[in-house]
C-alpha cells in the first residue's frame, strides 16, 4: 500500500501580547513498519488498517481507492507507548484534505479545514490540554472556555481574520500575518473592556 507521509507540527501560544510558536515534526507514517487489512477491503472500498509501529499497534478505518486512504477516515497513531496521534475527517488520495479534527497526543487539537496536507481555511487550534476525550466538548465550548486561536488558516499559520484567546480570557480580535498579529484589531481584557490596536508583523504600533 501506498500511504502518503503526513507530518503533524503544533504550535505553542504566547502570553500577555505576544505569541510565539514552535514547529515540531511530530510522528508520521514513515515510522510504520507493517501493515495489515484486518477489516473489509483496503484497496477499493471500506476497510480497517493495522498499522504497526515501534510504539505499538495504530490503525486507519475508513475509505480507500487505489490502497490509499480516500474519503471518510480516522487514522489513529501511536507516537509513544502512552499516547497517541488522531486524525478524523477528509482524504484526498492520502492526503488531508476537507474538514478534519487532529489530536497531536501532545496537548494540541486542531479541528477545521485542510487542504494538501496543512490547515487551509476556516479552523480552530486549541492549545496546552490537559487530555481530549472524543466529542466530550463541542467547538464552541472550546474556543470560549480554552486558550486557542480560531480564524483562517493559511499553510498552517495563523493568517488572515482571527481570534486569539489567552488561558485568562483575554483575547485579541484582528488580523493575522504568518502567525504574527498585522494591522488594526481589538484587545479585550478579561474584564470584557476593549482597547484598539494597530501592529505590524508583530511589532506592537499603538
Amino acid at each position: 500500500m501506498n500511504i502518503k507521509r503526513c507530518v503533524f507540527f503544533q504550535l505553542a501560544a504566547g502570553l500577555a501580547f505576544s505569541l510565539s510558536w514552535v514547529s515540531i515534526s511530530a510522528q508520521d507514517l514513515s515510522e510504520v513498519t507493517a501493515e495489515e487489512c484486518v477489516l473489509g477491503d483496503c484497496t477499493e472500498g471500506r476497510g480497517r488498517l493495522e498499522l504497526s509501529t515501534q510504539w505499538g499497534k495504530g490503525e486507519y478505518f475508513g475509505n480507500f481507492r487505489d490502497g490509499e486512504f480516500h474519503g471518510r477516515g480516522r487514522l489513529e497513531i501511536p507516537i509513544s507507548f502512552t499516547a497517541k496521534s488522531i486524525y478524523d475527517g477528509n482524504f484526498d488520495r492520502g492526503i488531508r484534505s476537507g474538514r478534519g479534527t487532529h489530536w497531536n497526543g501532545k496537548g494540541n487539537l486542531y479541528m477545521g479545514q485542510w487542504r494538501d496536507n496543512k490547515r487551509n481555511g476556516q479552523g480552530s487550534y486549541f492549545i496546552g490540554l490537559a487530555r481530549w476525550r472524543e466529542n466530550e466538548h463541542s467547538e464552541f465550548w472550546m474556543k470560549e472556555n480554552v486558550e486557542n486561536y480560531s480564524g483562517t488558516f493559511l499553510d498552517d499559520f495563523y493568517h488572515g481574520e482571527g481570534t486569539y484567546r489567552w488561558p485568562e480570557g483575554q483575547k485579541y480580535v484582528g488580523r493575522f500575518f504568518a502567525n504574527e498579529k498585522h494591522g488594526h484589531g481589538t484587545y479585550y481584557y478579561v474584564t470584557g473592556s476593549p482597547r484598539q490596536q494597530l501592529w505590524d508583523y508583530g511589532n506592537f504600533v499603538r
